[in-house]
């Protein structure tokens, strides 16, 4: 993570940030910091990509 992001004296608003968490846990984290910082404060973002026909192919013949 860039710390300029957060340093930057000409920045108007706090940068915001994300974490990845395991699915197993992911709903108490969610829990916790809706009611610690107000559920207006937390969101959920998804997102998906795209694969290229080639790119499935490699990715699935892959070794585990």
């Amino acid at each position: 993570m860039l710390f300029e992001r957060f340093l930057n004296p000409e920045r108007i608003s706090m940068p915001d940030f994300d974490i990845d968490f395991c699915t197993e846990k992911r709903d108490s984290v969610i829990e916790y910091v809706s009611s610690k910082y107000g559920s207006e404060a937390v969101s959920q973002i998804v997102t998906f990509g795209t694969m290229a026909a080639r790119a499935v192919v490699k990715d699935v013949t892959r070794e585990s």
